[in-house]
């Protein structure tokens, strides 16, 4: 696809503007002429492309499908967005990494320590140290870490308006960070049962009662002992319709919830209820508290096509975003590019 033709150069999918901050105006004069469909995308919704090509609504609608992902309708969302992370999955299949999310952590931190790095836990961070307009390291646990260069895959509301604070940066940047509307958040149930499902598909998407269940161990058998199933399902749900954790509205909230939920699974698992081993569940305020995301935002920042997320270049040197906040977007594969963008940046855009 044209979205990825010069990732060997690059070794990333760009958006015209970075390209020309990059590699200079010529490069962004060429990027229609070199990128003809892509370039039109980028200027569409998804809901306009799909008008172009078919006239059928139930077809629109079943080919709009993954686009939940984005938590944006076909409407708001740009095509370029939903090409590159819904339309491929039909296109190439989607891959899950064996042994879980958290294997691929795990072995992230390891390539780090490979090469001389640490990776430490359990090491919230503070403040992040600003001379003079520039990055000088973060606070931690009481203890400075020095550098002059700082990545932070926090939330940028989080990063600018708590960990670097108000005082270092412009009064017209701050409102607009303020302004970002947040993603919607999600709640979840990760279930473990004593009962065989290897006859259920993979992934059951319920797009009438919005919600979808993902039998993990049939993708992956060692995600549960023998004779036993994982799955987690996931339905949208707002950071206001919980109370604050710890109390006892909130308790009776996450109880509510998952058996609403429990309910809606008995009709495509009939008798699920008598089979739960384990079971836990997952509000907007659980993933508030173990991501520092505002309002447990799971994808950052609104993902429809007029939201202009920051710069992976803060107004502070030395101080980089990666992650769901800035280009392009929510999502394991658009963190790592995010990534792989700001550490081409780094070292200086060595291209081969």
């Amino acid at each position: 696809m044209e979205c990825y033709s010069d990732i060997h150069i690059y070794g990333a999918p760009l958006p015209p503007q970075l390209i020309a901050r990059v590699f200079g105006v010529k490069k962004l004069v060429d990027y229609p002429k070199d990128h003809p469909h892509f370039y039109d995308w980028m200027n569409k919704t998804f809901k306009e492309i799909l008008d172009e090509y078919f006239r059928d609504e139930d077809l629109k609608t079943l080919i709009s499908s993954l686009v939940s992902y984005l938590g944006v309708d076909p409407y708001n969302v740009s095509a370029a967005s939903a090409l590159t992370a819904c339309i491929s999955y039909y296109l190439y299949g989607g891959y899950f990494p064996r042994k879980g999310a958290q294997n691929f952590v795990e072995n992230l931190s390891k390539v780090i320590e490979r090469y001389g790095g640490r990776v430490l836990t359990n090491h919230r961070v503070d403040k992040i140290v600003i001379e003079n307009r520039e990055a000088r390291g973060v606070v931690a646990r009481g203890r400075i870490y020095r550098s002059s260069i700082v990545v932070s895959n926090v939330n940028a509301k989080t990063t600018f308006l708590e960990l670097v604070g108000r005082e270092n940066l412009d009064k017209d940047f701050i409102d607009y960070v303020e302004n970002l509307k947040m993603f919607p958040s999600c709640f979840m149930l990760f279930i473990g049962v004593d009962l065989d499902l290897s006859g259920y598909p993979i992934l059951i998407k319920n797009l009438d009662e919005g919600y979808e269940v993902v039998i993990n161990s049939n993708a992956d058998s060692l995600l549960a002992p023998r004779g036993m199933n994982s799955i987690t399902v996931m339905t949208s749900a707002s950071y206001t319709d919980f109370p604050d954790r710890e109390t006892k509205e909130y308790r009776e909230k996450k109880i509510e919830k998952t058996r609403e939920i429990l309910q809606k699974i008995e009709k495509i698992i009939p008798g699920i209820s008598n089979h739960i081993v384990v079971i836990d569940a997952a509000t907007p305020k659980t993933f508030e508290r173990y991501t520092s995301m505002p309002e447990g935002a799971i994808y950052a920042f609104d993902q429809s096509i007029h939201t202009h997320r920051p710069y992976f270049k803060t107004p502070i040197r030395g101080l980089y975003l990666v992650g769901a906040s800035t280009f392009p977007g929510g999502g394991i594969e658009a963190a790592i590019i995010s990534g792989t963008i700001c550490a081409n940046d780094i070292s200086g855009w060595r291209l081969k």
